[in-house]
């Protein structure tokens, strides 16, 4: 029955596929957020993952040879971005995690400069280091020795994040899925291996509680799937730096999510940095 109602192409404008994006990464680090306080960083990882991969398993045609194309992008994108990412928001508060990611456009920006000849002005490179000094000067001065490190985890993630994009934007033969099964299923028995030898390792079912199920599920349906299967569709039609700049909301609705579900809230300077880094 026609309803009269057009159904919504969330890839033919960046702008609506990207904020809808913004949106759910920046809920998504609250989440983490809430379960990493809980759980260790490396089974996190291992189980976000694990999970993924059940998931994903009926929807791919699995290749084997997929793996050479893929593993370097598990390993950037896995180890590089989302487990570090998990490190960094084990030390950080959320918001202040929020503010590291707005690096991630100037980062995207820059590496497209480098590596796909996409244009980048004059202004666009002291955007780059105004938003960079931004980020990260505030937490460095006036941060504690944890928190620093934990600041630099998350820059560093990152950057991990904006070079996997540039690997995946030079894989257009490649589905959206597979390429995230194939994320998943390297990523998973590397974390669970080094979290069980690690000497200090607690164990792992009392981790498992019902908040941290639910938290896991979010972020492998919400943020692991549904977003990163728009993010790859929108680089893909639109290129990285058209659709990078709409990274910057999602710093907006952490701060927002963070400061009602957790109470969180930035220092005046760490303001003073977000907004020229915004700027």
């Amino acid at each position: 029955m026609d309803t009269g109602m057009k159904q919504i192409d969330w890839l033919a404008k960046p702008a609506l596929g990207a904020s809808l994006v913004a949106a759910i990464w920046g809920f998504n680090i609250v989440v983490m957020k809430i379960a990493l306080n809980d759980m260790d960083p490396l089974l996190f990882t291992a189980a976000r993952f694990l999970l993924l991969t059940m998931v994903l398993v009926p929807f791919v045609k699995i290749s084997t040879a997929q793996l050479k194309l893929l593993l370097p992008i598990a390993l950037v994108m896995g180890l590089g971005h989302f487990y570090v990412l998990a490190v960094g928001i084990s030390i950080v508060p959320g918001v202040i995690a929020s503010v590291c990611f707005l690096l991630g456009a100037p980062f995207s920006t820059l590496l497209s400069y480098l590596f796909l000849n996409e244009r980048i002005t004059p202004v666009q490179t002291w955007a780059i280091v105004i938003a960079t000094i931004g980020a990260i000067l505030p937490t460095l001065l006036l941060g504690q020795n944890d928190l620093q490190w934990g600041v630099f985890l998350v820059i560093l993630s990152t950057f991990m994040w904006a070079v996997g994009n540039i690997q995946i934007r030079k894989l257009k033969q490649l589905s959206v899925l597979s390429i995230q099964f194939w994320i998943a299923i390297i990523t998973a028995p590397l974390c669970f291996v080094a979290y069980l030898v690690r000497a200090d390792s607690t164990p792992i079912l009392p981790q498992f509680t019902i908040s941290i199920i639910l938290c896991l599920v979010y972020v492998v349906l919400c943020s692991s799937i549904l977003s990163y299967s728009l993010w790859y569709g929108l680089i893909h039609r639109h290129g990285m730096s058209r659709v990078a700049g709409f990274v910057l909301l999602q710093p907006l609705f952490t701060l927002t999510f963070g400061y009602l579900i957790l109470g969180e809230s930035l220092t005046l300077w760490q303001l003073i940095g977000s907004s020229i880094t915004l700027g």
